[in-house]
């Protein structure tokens, strides 16, 4: 018996784990997908929100703020990259100008530190903004993150730190009683507690636990195009329009990896897996960025992705525990930012009056920095201790042999091609894998230990080639 299962290995999920493996408690973590933050935090924008946006006296803003105070010790830490880049929130009238004004007064009651500018600091500092903004608020600690790289580093020094992680294991019932026990095609557990995290189907696993849980969770679907590193002097910030009530509006995003993303547009959709891009929602992308930048012609767009959020009908963060089930859902945005507030907030709320968890001292698992940030020195030094660092596998994304068969070995495992893309961007770049998806194929035959044909793309119905196909593949 564990004394708690946590559903869901999204980042909240993760962030949980990780603050549980400080702890002495006993926990396990149940994923329904081969591979952690497959859904929701695998098509984020990868912002650190400061916290100015949220309604007061909300969860959002409460644990918006704090958790993006967290977020630079937390990377420090588990030497994850931060990217410090700040924000512009611009306008484009009079009107816009008086509603900055009141974003500002609510930003520094809330201390979060901000400026004005007018139109020439904003020429200045974005040359490439759009001819339209009259004026911007500045916010300089907003940050940039990629959240699996994040969710990695989190999952792997809790499963470094004890936990247990069960990937491709869904939850099909739960019974409570003394206990609660949770039950998957696999097996049974059992836990003095359980903490729900389970995102797209946050309020279906309520339900298993309680079938007259009356909330159900608003999906929306936003998607989102994405330029070659090339172009990453084309944008200093992040730009943002004001917001509306279908949410932040489409953005222009420098990544840490120096990718620009933008979008997302907002539809609600029924179903939780609609990652399908549309003509529709592409166009209207392509529209609105006009509202914050200069747009780059298409011929930069290497990639278009949609992803699913799921939202509360209150317009708040759900947390909330019910005699030891704790649902933690309906977390949309600004849920990057607050993940290691609501981790948290979680232990000291409902946790430590319960079960009474002691701190326990941990060492770190850091991961090895991408060759892509080393210095020629640094490199050369690397593949001196192993030459696999040099056998280079995605000439576009700089990732060599032993990157790949690192994310494959480290503790939270990585199985499959999408899992080894987010881990270590073999496939990210200009070709999209053109070139370097075969690789990684033999690369995961090899370390894994199994045929071709039973390497995954995804998840466990998605093997990547036919055994016609592994027959006659080529090193």
């Amino acid at each position: 018996m564990f004394d708690i299962i946590i559903i869901g290995a999204g980042i909240i999920g993760c962030q949980m784990a990780y603050t549980l493996s400080l702890t002495d408690l006993s926990v396990l973590v149940i994923e329904k997908n081969t591979e952690v933050l497959n859904e929701v935090s695998s098509a984020n924008s990868g912002i650190i929100h400061t916290g100015y946006d949220p309604k007061e006296g909300t969860l959002k803003a409460l644990l918006n703020a704090k958790g993006a105070r967290m977020y630079r010790d937390l990377c420090e830490k588990l030497q994850v990259p931060l990217m410090e880049c700040g924000s512009l929130l611009v306008a484009h009238n009079d009107q816009e100008i008086e509603t900055l004004q009141g974003i500002m007064d609510k930003a520094e009651h809330r201390k979060i530190s901000c400026e004005m500018l007018d139109q020439n600091a904003c020429r200045k500092t974005e040359p490439n903004i759009a001819p339209s903004i009259i004026a911007a608020l500045y916010f300089p600690t907003t940050a940039s993150i990629l959240p699996w790289q994040m969710g990695y580093a989190l999952i792997d020094n809790a499963c470094q730190n004890g936990v247990k992680l069960h990937t491709s294991e869904p939850v099909i019932k739960v019974e409570r009683g003394c206990v609660i026990t949770v039950t998957t095609p696999k097996a049974s557990y059992q836990a003095k507690m359980v903490i729900n995290c389970s995102g797209l189907s946050g309020d279906k696993v309520a339900r298993l636990a309680d079938p007259d849980y009356p909330i159900t969770l608003r999906l929306k679907k936003g998607e989102y195009q994405v330029t070659d590193k090339t172009e990453a002097s084309y944008l200093n910030h992040i730009l943002f329009p004001l917001p509306t009530d279908k949410g932040k509006g489409v953005l222009a995003v420098k990544t840490v990896e120096g990718n620009l993303l933008f979008g997302p547009n907002s539809t609600l959709v029924k179903d939780p897996f609609d990652n399908d891009t549309t003509p529709d929602g592409l166009a209207e992308v392509n529209e609105k960025i006009k509202d914050v930048i200069i747009p780059l012609p298409q011929s930069r767009m290497i990639r278009q992705f949609a992803g699913v959020r799921p939202g509360s009908p209150t317009e708040d963060f759900i947390i909330e525990n019910h005699d030891h089930w704790i649902n933690v859902i309906g977390i949309d945005s600004p849920g990057l930012a607050s993940s290691p507030a609501i981790a948290q907030y979680v232990l000291d709320e409902f946790i430590v009056p319960t079960l009474n968890p002691q701190p326990v001292e941990r060492s770190v698992y850091v991961h090895q920095k991408p060759l892509s940030m080393m210095t020629h020195d640094q490199r050369n030094a690397l593949i001196k201790k192993n030459p696999d660092y040099g056998k280079i596998v995605c000439l576009c994304e700089d990732v060599s042999y032993q990157e790949v068969a690192d994310a494959i070995h480290s503790p939270a495992q990585t199985k499959s091609i999408k899992g080894i893309k987010r881990r270590c961007r073999p496939g990210s770049g200009r070709c999209q894998g053109g070139f370097c998806e075969a690789k990684i194929v033999d690369i995961l035959s090899k370390e894994l230990g199994i045929p071709k044909e039973k390497v995954l793309y995804d998840n466990d119905d998605s093997a990547f080639l036919t055994p016609m196909e592994a027959l006659y593949e080529t090193k």
